[in-house]
């Protein structure tokens, strides 16, 4: 009886160790073919030139502001930085991307692998004072061409220029610029959202 019961108990242990066994190299499969799948996952490539020709004594924030909010909505893709392209275009002939043809633009990515462009410049800031009964105050209005370009279909996706203003203002006197000119971007910045988000495709 006591044999028995052993054999039984013996036969239970390795049923459950094989069983074990067959789940764990399921489990295993899985987990490969998943992680072969994310590798042959390629999110589409998209450039990206930042122009900053306001040329204050805060252009590293302007820039900084500029390319945190863009790349913010360029997350979906595999964001590259266009210097080398800038470089390119210069030695081409093209010194101000804004007026340049959308053909000369795609002629500088022949040959590469990329899906799309995406420009903006920030432009001088057209500066106003003003002065009232008890404040003084700056407006400060900001415009920001921008082109996004689909380099293998050679069109582009949104080609314009956004514009807004903002004030600073105080009861005394050495109102400067920069909080009016950033607050000004800020407005602009939430038109571009909108643009990097939908004229995009993600295949």
């Amino acid at each position: 009886m006591l044999k028995k019961a052993i054999c039984l108990l013996v036969c239970v242990m390795t049923l459950v160790v094989c069983s074990s066994l067959v789940f764990a190299a399921i489990d295993l499969s899985a987990a490969k073919t998943d992680a072969n799948t994310d590798l042959n996952k390629t999110k589409p490539v998209v450039v990206t030139i930042y122009i900053n020709n306001a040329k204050s004594t805060y252009d590293d924030e302007i820039t900084k502001k500029l390319a945190d909010r863009f790349n913010a909505k360029l997350t979906s893709y595999d964001i590259h930085s266009g210097e080398k392209f800038i470089e390119k275009l210069n030695k081409m002939g093209v010194t101000d991307i804004t007026s340049a043809e959308r053909a000369d633009i795609v002629g500088a990515f022949n040959g590469e692998s990329v899906d799309y462009v995406v420009y903006a410049e920030v432009q001088p800031p057209i500066i106003n004072s003003w002065r009232s009964m008890f404040n003084i105050g700056i407006k400060a209005t900001v415009t920001i061409p921008v082109k996004i370009l689909d380099i293998k279909n050679n069109k582009y996706l949104y080609n314009g220029k956004f514009t807004d203003q903002a004030d600073n203002s105080t009861m005394f006197g050495g109102v400067g610029t920069k909080a009016a000119v950033l607050s000004a971007m800020d407005l602009v910045l939430v038109k571009t959202d909108e643009i990097l988000t939908n004229r995009i495709p993600l295949n």
